[in-house]
């Protein structure tokens, strides 16, 4: 699942929601903070790549009211 704050998945093992990443300046007590329920962590949990100016100029032709996009 991507979110405007991080990239999770699931926990092979227990089958509960882990953070697989982070987009940039993101941090997992912000994550956590938005989320109903204990998150699992990844150990080894990435950063995203900020998008690039192509994919920036499409997610902005979708959000016109710069809700989610700079």
């Amino acid at each position: 699942m991507v979110t405007d704050l991080a990239i999770l998945g699931f926990d092979p093992e227990t089958g509960r929601m882990q953070v697989e990443a982070l987009h940039p300046g993101v941090t997992r007590q912000q994550v956590q903070a938005q989320t109903g329920f204990e998150l699992l962590f990844a150990p080894e949990v990435a950063v995203t790549e900020p998008p690039r100016p192509q994919e920036l100029a499409a997610l902005r032709h979708l959000d016109p009211e710069r809700l989610y996009t700079a």
